[in-house]
Formats: structure tokens, sequence, C-alpha cells
């Protein structure tokens, strides 16, 4: 997801009205892990109203007589549960839905509970909210993101329970409805659609979307790094479909740079596309994101954003964050694959121009530790520290392994078998790190992801320098001090240049205490000590001025 302004308007609502919010599940949604979903709605686009059923597979893990399910009670109004050919009794409040079984269930046992509901809407499509956007008499889409799902259809809404869908969406005849995987089939009758959509690969139900509208569709095949051939689809409005086919002219080249760097696309069996869609909702949904209507501009001015939410299907949909703490495995991945794509498209000096952007935020943007101290508090998940500094972090990470290590360990991490189409934490992606560096890499990530910063968020480093003259050489002392208040010194690997108008000499140093005095050597005098002229490290650097 590529906004994140708005979205703080977020957190009273979310917080208040939902006490299981983020990982904070009763025990019961633990007794099971849902395998398949079967999701079958009817959309009425002039009530705004949907209705239909949720077939729902699970794979029992403790006994249990009882099964739980999120279920806004805002949006859905639940008519029946059938287990076994049998009503079951439910209650549905809190947003929760807590079925009663008729008999107590085993561990290693399977279930399927069919659930029948019929909903409204109360999403205006500004990210304040979430669901379904019924945006005008033919226009409809979802977004989910982070535990919307629920308000349209009843699942267990969180990241970690990733399962296999069907998706069926039945609209006017003159409409097209899209949603995640392969279309199966449309079948048409009484002036009706039927949309058929089949996703074999794992999915969290936040990524599980719908789009409805007169779309235009064009499309064109995309052949893998492995040679595999696979469709890209593009549905647009209407009166947007000239400026599409030039926003999107470079989608193949951007899958193919990805797939160079992290490798083969993710869901190549399946297709890969974008939609169009009203409001503030753009958004990665798994092999279909979405793109808000104002980014067709005919000019391939969000093509950055094209390239995010394309990134996202490595970090976030195939390997996607066991909770909302480690929301920068998404976000500041998905941000800093920009910053590889515009260095692929444009060279070095466009890449760092970038990194420079983030890095210059004020003081203060960054507050919040990149890895969430709370799975139930929203901004800790979904700050500028996940999206800016989580890039931020990768770039330094980049710098100070070198590409020869830094990329390796990333295809590494995307490619790992016990990671792909599962759930992740950062202990995770640093231990792919570590082996790919042969390096203990703790102190890094415990300064640049876990620490609780101060109030500038960043380094904070005063420096002044003196140079002597001896009878061979010239000696420089550089004086650092980190000014941050509150926490430990950080660690700093720093590149320093010493010059004159005709000569310089670089040096390696790391920083590691509160005050510390760097002494060189350089056969001429200075006259110019640069400290990290590359911008690798994130820093504020302020010169002392000696009386």
């Amino acid at each position: 997801m590529v906004k994140i302004s708005s979205i703080y308007l977020l957190l009273v609502s979310l917080v208040i009205t939902d006490p299981y919010l983020f990982g904070q599940q009763d025990s019961l949604l633990r007794k099971y892990d849902v395998s398949h979903y079967d999701l079958e709605i009817n959309v009425d686009l002039s009530k705004q109203s949907l209705s239909g059923y949720i077939d729902i597979t699970a794979d029992i893990n403790e006994t249990t007589d009882k099964f739980i399910l999120h279920a806004s009670n805002s949006t859905l109004t639940i008519d029946s549960v059938i287990y076994s050919q049998h009503k079951l009794n439910f209650q549905h409040n809190t947003d929760l839905l807590i079925i009663q079984l008729t008999s107590i269930i085993h561990p290693a046992s399977s279930i399927n509970i069919t659930i029948f509901y019929h909903g409204t809407s109360d999403f205006n499509g500004n990210f304040e909210n979430g669901g379904v956007y019924f945006s005008s008499a033919d226009r409809a889409a979802t977004c989910s993101e982070p535990n919307f799902a629920r308000k349209w259809f009843p699942c267990k809404d969180v990241p970690h329970d990733k399962a296999t869908a069907n998706i069926s969406i039945t609209v006017p005849d003159n409409l097209t409805a899209v949603s995640t995987g392969l279309l199966k089939n449309v079948e048409h009758k009484n002036e009706f659609a039927t949309y058929y959509w089949e996703t074999k690969y794992p999915i969290a139900t936040y990524l599980i979307s719908a789009a409805i509208g007169p779309y235009k569709e064009f499309s064109e095949i995309y052949k893998s790094i492995n040679g595999k051939e696979m469709k890209i689809f593009y549905y647009v409005f209407p009166e947007d479909s000239i400026k599409a086919r030039t926003d999107f002219i470079n989608t193949t080249k951007i899958l193919s740079f990805f797939e160079q760097t992290f490798g083969e696309y993710p869901f190549i069996r399946e297709k890969f596309g974008f939609a169009e869609v009203d409001g503030e909702m753009t958004m990665e949904n798994q092999t279909i994101p979405s793109i808000q209507q104002n980014m067709f501009t005919g000019d391939r001015q969000y093509e950055l954003t094209l390239a995010h939410e394309t990134a996202h299907q490595w970090f976030g949909n195939m390997i996607t964050p066991a909770d909302w703490k480690h929301t920068w495995l998404n976000e500041g991945f998905a941000t800093y694959a920009e910053a590889l794509y515009l260095e692929h498209r444009k060279g070095k000096e466009a890449y760092q121009k970038y990194i420079n952007s983030m890095m210059s935020m004020p003081e203060g943007t960054y507050i919040r530790p990149v890895a969430g101290r709370s799975d139930t508090a929203f901004w800790d998940s979904f700050s500028p520290s996940q999206y800016y500094k989580g890039a931020i972090v990768l770039h330094m990470l980049r710098k100070m392994l070198g590409d020869s290590i830094f990329f390796p360990a990333l295809r590494s991490y995307a490619g790992n078998t016990n990671l792909k189409y599962s759930n992740v934490i950062s202990e995770d992606f640093i231990k792919e790190c570590e082996l790919a560096s042969s390096q203990n890499l703790k102190w890094f990530f415990n300064q640049w992801v876990y620490l609780t910063p101060d109030s500038t968020d960043r380094p904070l480093i005063e420096y002044h320098w003196e140079t002597t003259k001896d009878d061979s050489a010239f000696n420089t002392d550089l004086i650092i001090e980190q000014k941050n208040i509150g926490i430990p010194p950080y660690r700093l690997p720093l590149d320093i240049f010493i010059k004159s108008d005709s000569e310089e000499v670089k040096f390696q140093i790391i920083d590691t205490i509160k005050i510390q005095t760097f002494s060189f050597r350089s056969p001429f005098k200075p006259d110019r000590l640069i400290i990290d002229p590359d911008g690798k490290i994130f820093k504020t650097l302020q010169r002392r001025q000696l009386n």
C-alpha cells in the first residue's frame, strides 16, 4: 500500500472499536488454520449492497466445540451457518462471529462451515475505513488492508493464516468483475454475469480483492526469467484507456528487473495486472493491484507507484508478515524497490537523490521504531518509519555489506522454500543476511530497526578537526560527539575523506562511543575533511565552531 498520510486517521477508530485487532486474538482463533475459502457474492450496485456465502475449510489444531471468525457488525448480517447439513447457533457481536459446533472437534480433523450473509457498506474510499467502496452506479472496489476483509466477508482476518481461495462475483451483464488469481469461467444468465476466479497460491485475507466496473481490458504476454509465459491484464475505465497504454508501457520492464533482482515472479502460474479504481485505494492486492484513478496521467508520472505495488508481489504477498509489527518487511522493501528501479532506469545519481529525499525528512518524522513495538498500535505498523526509514535501513545495509553480498541475501530471503508463500518476522530476514555475509548483524538491526529513537530520530553528530605537522607528514585529529539523548551511542561505520585542492586520502572508521577521537596521517596539508560524502549512513551532521 502506497498511501500513508491520511491512513493515520485510522488510529482512533481501529483501536477503540476492535480489541481483537492486530494479533490480540481470542484463544479460539488459534484452534484452527484455514486451508481454503470459497466465496460467492452477488453485488447490487444500485442498492450498494451484497449478498452471498462463504464456504470455509479449516484444519483443527486444538480440541474445540466453537469456531470463531471476524465479521463486521457495522456492515454484515449473518443469515445462517451450516455445518454437516445442520444449522448452527451463533453469536455476532464486537466484529466477531462465534459459532457453536454440534460436537467437539479434535486435532488433526478438518471441518467445512458455510456462512450465508448479506451486507452493506460504510466505506467512502478514503482509507479511514475499508471494505467495499461503491463509488457510482457502475463502479465498486474493495480495500482490505490491514483488517477490513471482515467488512465484506466473514473470515479469519489476520495476516498469518494464509489459504487458497475461489472467488465468484455476480454483477450486471454490462460490467466486469476482477479478482485474485486466474479467471476460470464467466457465466451469463438473465442479464447478469458471474466471474469465477481462483488462486491456488496461499493468500492472506487482506490481499483478496474485488474490482467492478465497465472496464476496457487489454493484455500482453510476459516471459519470465525461467522461460514461462504469463498474461498481464489491464482493467481500466473507458475514459482512461488511452492514457493507460502509456502509463503501463513499462510493466514488463519492471517485472523483468525485479525478477533479475529478487527471483522469478511469485505467481507466474496465474497472472499479473492492474485494475483501476476510484477513491484513494492504491493497493497491492495479490496478482492484481488496484491503482486509483488520479494516477492515470498518460505521461508515466506514477511509474514508481507501479513499481512499488509490483514489488509487493514478492514482499508482502508471497512473503507475508506474521503480524503487523513487521510491516516494514512489506512497505520498507517495496519503497526501497522504487529506489532500485530508479537506479536501474536512470543511474546511481537518481538512486542517491531518491534516498537523500527520505533521509532529509524533518527530524522527528521517524520517531517510531521500524519494527513496531505493539501489534495493537496502528501507528507502530503504518508510519513513515515503516515505509521510508525501512527503505533507508536497506540502503545502509547494502552499502555496508556491498552489492556482492546484499543482493544474494535478498534473493536468498525471497527464494527460501521455508518462507515462500508463508509468513515471516524480521528475524527471518536478519538470518538470511547473516548467512550471506557470515557476520553477526544483530547490532545493526537492533539500532536501526528495533531501537526506539530519541526526538532527533537519527544519529546527531557534532564534529571538529585539527591538523598539526611533524617532520614527515600532517596529523589530523577528528573529534566526533554523538549528541543523542537517552539512548545508547550508535555504531556508525563512516568513510572519511581528507582533501586538498589536488590530493585526497580516504579512511574508514567505526564510531561507537559518545565522544571519540580519530587520528589520520596524510602527506599533504588538508583543507577539507568530509564525513560520509556518499550518504551511506542516515544522520545529521553539525560541524562545531571553535572559538
